[in-house]
């Protein structure tokens, strides 16, 4: 009897001189080859194989665990060869199979790899994870209908299998056949109600498909699991976001942050609900907090200091500005936000050049043109205000509101393209307030 040492090296020297004593003892040798493998001693192990075949030349079997010792030892030729002489002596057996597939995925011969796993899978029908091994080895190379049908086949023999029914739901979501996709993961939550994964993909299924209520309720469930939680509570908080529902978006992502404290992702997130929800004063909190946590990024530093402007807090804003113009004199945000707090100051001259500033630079700006033409409403420049409605427009900032109050001005200045501009309302927006009031001016018109 072999005695049991505490370590794998002592056991390797017990069998070599055992191996020694009584060299024909073939079970012997195949536990000294085995345990050579099983040390990574590979020259070893092989020569402990050849020595066993070189006395039993038709066992099939120790081939295959010869050929493994031989792919683990990087001699894949060598390897190959031992697998055809076992798959000739024994054409149909499953383990020369699956260990061909695996030579040739290190080989990277892709279509041999897949033809064996396929033999493997005919050959062992009732083992189901050898057809899952093979549809997951069909997805990660990007052959989805391939895939596809193998789920098929596990699921036509075993209905709840819950890594099919997943599988296939990740291919559709990659399809974007969310319909689909929604059917595998509701299937998975039929059989299992707590399966996290499913509900988070139900859910992420369902907020792609702006159903942001039915999403809300199965991200509520899976953020149950620590390692989802995250994900879902961000998503979650989109969703809110999405309804407009802004308490609930804010609820959300203070939880989230509760979990991850100095994730800078989602404070910033935390202070666009903020400004969402017109709430400024928390928003300029947030955002003070993110200038300490990323100094560097001027982007927290003009959020900080439009907030500011938004509570009229004037001198900050001021302060918060002039931090980015040292580091950054001719940054554009910056001066954007400049031009907002001279008008938020009623000082609309000092506003307008800053506007004209920004256009100098890049007069394909929307944006600028359209806060331009606010000043100039807030002035009585009408002419200037539709002309710089105008270029709003055309440069591609076009809303319901921004083409009332242009086609409105372009009524009034006997524009013939008014008309084209209360028209074009009512295809944005058929049913809306706005809709109305230029439904009112084409009958007017006509």
């Amino acid at each position: 009897m072999l005695n049991s040492p505490q370590v794998l090296t002592g056991l390797l020297g017990q069998l070599k001189q055992q191996t020694i004593q009584t060299p024909a003892d073939l079970k012997l040798l195949l536990r000294l080859a085995r345990l050579y493998l099983k040390n990574n001693n590979f020259s070893e192990a092989e020569k402990v194989f050849k020595k066993y075949l070189k006395n039993s030349p038709n066992d099939a079997e120790i081939m295959v665990e010869y050929a493994v010792c031989l792919i683990k030892d990087s001699k894949y030729d060598d390897a190959e060869i031992e697998l055809e002489q076992a798959l000739a002596i024994k054409p149909g057996m499953v383990q020369a199979f699956l260990t061909s597939a695996s030579l040739y995925e290190k080989m990277g011969n892709i279509n041999k790899q897949i033809s064996f796993m396929m033999l493997a899978a005919n050959a062992a029908p009732d083992n189901c994870n050898i057809r899952l091994t093979l549809a997951e080895q069909l997805r990660k190379y990007g052959d989805f209908n391939g895939a596809l049908t193998q789920y098929d086949i596990i699921l036509a023999n075993n209905p709840k299998q819950e890594t099919a029914h997943f599988s296939k739901g990740l291919i559709f979501m990659k399809q974007e056949k969310f319909t689909e996709a929604n059917k595998c993961f509701l299937e998975i939550l039929n059989n299992n109600p707590s399966a996290f994964d499913a509900h988070f993909n139900l859910a992420s299924c369902f907020f792609r498909q702006k159903k942001y209520a039915a999403a809300i309720n199965h991200f509520r469930i899976s953020s149950r699991n620590p390692e989802l939680a995250n994900r879902s509570l961000y998503l979650m908080a989109q969703c809110y976001s999405k309804r407009n529902d802004y308490d609930q978006a804010i609820v959300a992502m203070e939880k989230l942050i509760q979990l991850d404290n100095t994730n800078i992702s989602y404070r910033k997130a935390l202070g666009e609900f903020y400004e969402e929800a017109q709430e400024y004063d928390m928003a300029a909190e947030v955002y003070f907090d993110l200038t300490i946590l990323a100094p560097t990024r001027a982007e927290f530093w003009l959020k900080l200091a439009f907030a500011q402007i938004k509570t009229n807090n004037f001198d900050k804003a001021e302060k918060t500005l002039n931090k980015v113009f040292r580091v950054q004199p001719g940054h554009l945000e910056a001066h954007k936000v400049l031009a907002e707090l001279y008008a938020a100051k009623h000082l609309y001259k000092e506003a307008i050049e800053e506007y004209q500033r920004i256009l100098m630079l890049n007069e394909k700006n929307a944006e600028a043109y359209y806060n331009l033409a606010k000043i100039y409403r807030e002035i009585d420049r009408e002419t200037d205000e539709m002309d710089n409605l105008n270029k709003t427009v055309y440069y591609g900032k076009e809303t319901p509101e921004i083409l009332l109050r242009l086609g409105e001005l372009e009524r009034k200045f006997n524009v013939p393209t008014s008309l084209e501009r209360f028209r074009r309302i009512k295809d944005l927006l058929p049913d809306s307030d706005f809709a109305k009031e230029a439904d009112y001016y084409i009958r007017h018109i006509a």
